[in-house]
């Protein structure tokens, strides 16, 4: 089998990867799933955001957000990751989209994979409380992620997790990033 951590066989995947798209939606969102380099793997970058924030407030996610009238999806995403950790576009390698997903509040979000050629943050500390610099091998090899049922009212629904030393990802980032373990783990 393949090494599935390895840059070229994750460019491969993602490259050849037949993505679900979701029509548009009055709000739209994209995020960037980051690999770094780090000796001959990479690490996926995750941020925690600032407990004062109205939406999402003390969750990690991955960067990106709302995507801004005449922007492109890729375009938004590498414009939050730059401004949120100082990442920007000239430094990273785009190798695809993964499916959309549909955020409980009612956002189509739409995940790229790239690839940066630096871990040169600069955090915007309005917003991020901490960077995550996270082995992809640790979500590869899926120890520590399980789902949920939760129930609200009449309707049910899946939420996703992975535990990171103290801390939880959750909900819709754990949800993409389990998709992007299967996807790499597929034979």
């Amino acid at each position: 089998m393949a090494d599935v951590c390895d840059i070229s066989e994750i460019q491969k995947r993602v490259t050849l990867y037949k993505r679900r798209t979701l029509a548009a939606t009055p709000r739209v969102a994209a995020v960037l799933l980051l690999l770094v380099p780090s000796g001959t793997q990479h690490n996926v970058i995750l941020t925690k955001r600032v407990r004062s924030l109205d939406h999402h407030g003390g969750e990690i996610s991955f960067p990106g957000g709302s995507v801004e009238q005449g922007e492109s999806l890729c375009g938004g995403a590498l414009r939050e990751t730059c401004e949120e950790i100082g990442i920007c576009g000239d430094s990273v390698r785009l190798l695809g989209a993964l499916d959309d997903e549909m955020s409980r509040w009612g956002h189509r979000v739409t995940p790229f994979v790239g690839v940066s050629r630096t871990a040169d943050f600069r955090m915007q500390q309005a917003e991020v409380d901490r960077i995550y610099n996270i082995p992809l091998e640790y979500f590869v090899s899926r120890q520590t992620y399980w789902t949920e049922k939760w129930f609200r009212g009449q309707q049910s629904r899946t939420v996703h997790f992975f535990r990171w030393q103290n801390d939880i990802v959750w909900g819709l980032t754990a949800l993409i990033l389990n998709k992007f373990v299967h996807l790499l783990s597929k034979e």
